[in-house]
């Protein structure tokens, strides 16, 4: 799985695009939802980087990832909370994470494949220290 910068575009890109194939299936109502949202302008990534940076991800999903039957795939926990550690400013992470949940919810349904990577995007991001960060 490629690296991206710390807080990079690309990197919040990959977090929404994981949240969108994580049940296994883009449902259009999630692409729908992510482009009405504006979190895309919100965090100053563009459509052509969105859409690049999806493309990567399913290239490296499909090279690297477990395969537990045909067309699907698996992340390792360990490859999730490096992608999630590629975002580091606070605001970027609730942000994103908004995002992910909007997406998550935009077919009605949150798989649980869904809600495992939204719980560990919130163990991640919400570590005491990191608290202690934003605290005014």
């Amino acid at each position: 799985m490629r690296s991206y910068p710390t807080n990079s575009p690309k990197a919040m890109s990959r977090l929404l695009a994981l949240a969108m194939i994580a049940d296994g299936h883009l449902a259009p109502q999630e692409l729908k939802t992510l482009h009405r949202s504006g979190l895309l302008e919100v965090l100053r990534v563009s459509e052509d980087t969105f859409d690049e940076t999806a493309g990567e991800l399913c290239q490296d999903l499909l090279a690297t990832s477990r395969k537990r039957e045909p067309g699907m795939v698996d992340i390792e926990p360990e490859t999730i909370d490096r992608l999630l550690d590629e975002v580091q400013d606070p605001a970027l992470r609730a942000t994103v994470l908004k995002g992910m949940l909007e997406i998550a919810r935009a077919d009605s349904v949150i798989d649980h494949r869904e809600k495992r990577l939204l719980r560990r995007a919130v163990n991640a991001w919400a570590k005491p220290e990191s608290l202690l960060d934003t605290a005014p």
